[in-house]
């Protein structure tokens, strides 16, 4: 007869990392952030290290904060947000100042490009979570610059790759219920 151990620690309350794509993504981040923002085309290298990043709603909020920050060229010492210590970043509703909106474009522009190479490849190397995650991004991007209908499309897509993808979820309620960016010029 077996016995189970009762007085193991729940998997739950362990201190390890739950899941492998957020590992990636935190390790991947700042490549991602500068895949995001770099000139030129989304290179192959560059779309992997992008849909990595997005694989975990921590880093693409981080991602997002980068973004929406008027003053931030390089990713240099850029982390994942905590929930429990970190402050949500204001952007993430469309308030505080203005994001430099070609950066931004060109952001969204970059993960609906990295999702266009996956579906093209879906043998690349890049998970379905971290091209959801890269198509939330880019459903925020479009959200910020005021294409609603633009930002619908892309939370869709995204959600049909994922269906409870939260930033997807949250862009999409947005326009759903007309709610806009309202930064500072």
């Amino acid at each position: 007869m077996r016995t189970t151990d009762t007085t193991s620690t729940p998997a739950s309350t362990t201190t390890f990392p739950r899941y492998s794509h957020e590992i990636a993504a935190a390790v991947t981040l700042p490549s991602g952030a500068r895949a995001l923002v770099a000139p030129g085309p989304l290179t192959v290298a560059g779309g992997i290290a992008l849909t990595t990043a997005c694989a975990a709603l921590s880093t693409r909020l981080a991602l997002l904060a980068f973004l929406a920050d008027p003053d931030a060229d390089e990713p240099t010492g850029i982390t994942g947000h905590d929930p429990f210590t970190d402050p949500m970043p204001p952007a993430l509703v469309g308030s505080g100042p203005e994001p430099d909106r070609e950066r931004v474009r060109r952001a969204g522009d970059r993960c609906v490009d990295a999702w266009r190479r996956w579906s093209q490849d879906r043998d690349s190397g890049q998970s379905v979570v971290g091209v959801a995650g890269a198509l939330g991004l880019a459903a925020w991007c479009a959200w910020a610059l005021g294409s609603e209908a633009r930002a619908r499309t892309r939370a869709r897509y995204a959600l049909d790759l994922r269906s409870h993808d939260p930033l997807a979820q949250l862009v999409l309620r947005s326009c759903t219920l007309g709610v806009r960016a309202a930064w500072r010029g």
